[in-house]
């Protein structure tokens, strides 16, 4: 049955994501979505939830791939989807709200991304059965969307609140924490509070350390964040040696990497300059032009920069 064969096909698509091969994935979800199309409504209405479950795998790919129209199709097509039963498939609206505001958020559009976190907080606090954590994910998410668009002062209350619950929900030693309490780092570093920064940047790599490996790319953005706050706290060597360590973690886990990699070795160059080791700086800054041009565009912004 057509049923059967989407069923299949998404199956299929998770197993290729789980395997980290993106392109394969979208192959069977674009390939269960055409199976549907092609069906009547009368068959698609009965294959209500796995239609919905298409529809977000294949977004997500897609917003993965920066193909942001795409996915922001497919995003509007779901909530209209979902919005059939309004009352049954709230915290499902919300969570396609959150996500719609997130590909608005990383594709610049951030007071469409900011109008669509709104609309999903309300969604998920209206209702008393949904989950705390849940809330707190899109408190985090549009945080980080107006710490994009310079709104630190907006965005600081929403990730203290977003802190406060992802603690009171999870284990002490959790990596959603540990994230947590990095982005509020940023955030207060932002708004000159960078002592409290500087604790919450430390606890945040602490955590982090506590439940991810050594030398795990997620450890090198922890550390190249404390670096950051030391830095800011007039301890340049400290700055120096954790933003070694950064590069260090980062050359571990390329090609995933190039992106931490690059913003580090800018960093790790101004800082030699500010220190007075110039012949460093400048073989550090070229280390990054290199690699930054092995993955950007010529008429990247970030290469004029460099």
């Amino acid at each position: 049955s057509n049923f059967r064969r989407v069923e299949a096909l998404h199956c299929m698509g998770r197993a290729c994501q789980l395997h980290v091969n993106p392109q394969a994935a979208q192959m069977y979800f674009s390939n269960a979505l055409q199976v549907i199309e092609r069906c009547g409504e009368h068959e698609k209405r009965a294959m209500a939830h796995i239609y919905s479950l298409v529809l977000g795998s294949l977004a997500r790919c897609y917003e993965n791939q920066q193909m942001f129209m795409e996915s922001e199709s497919l995003y509007l097509t779901l909530l209209s989807l979902l919005k059939e039963e309004p009352q049954e498939n709230r915290c499902d609206i919300a969570a396609t709200l959150n996500n719609l505001a997130t590909n608005y958020c990383n594709s610049g559009r951030v007071e469409k991304a900011i109008e669509m976190f709104e609309q999903a907080m309300e969604m998920w606090t209206a209702d008393s059965a949904n989950n705390p954590l849940d809330v707190s994910t899109t408190m985090l998410n549009m945080g980080e969307c107006l710490m994009q668009s310079c709104q630190y002062e907006r965005a600081l209350p929403l990730l203290e609140k977003a802190v406060a619950i992802k603690r009171e929900g999870l284990p002490h030693e959790h990596f959603d924490v540990a994230n947590a309490l990095r982005m509020l780092s940023e955030c207060c570093e932002r708004v000159g509070e960078v002592k409290r920064a500087t604790q919450l940047a430390e606890e945040a790599l602490s955590i982090a350390s506590s439940c991810l490996p050594r030398n795990h790319a997620n450890i090198a953005v922890f550390i190249s964040k404390l670096a950051s706050c030391k830095h800011k706290t007039g301890k340049l060597d400290k700055a120096i040696q954790l933003t070694q360590q950064s590069i260090s973690i980062y050359n571990l886990n390329l090609p995933a990497s190039r992106s931490g990699l690059c913003t580090s070795l800018c960093n790790l160059g101004l800082y030699y300059q500010e220190k007075g080791m110039l012949q460093e700086a400048i073989r550090t800054l070229q280390e990054c032009l290199v690699a930054q041009r092995s993955f950007l565009s010529p008429d990247h912004p970030s290469i004029g920069y460099s």
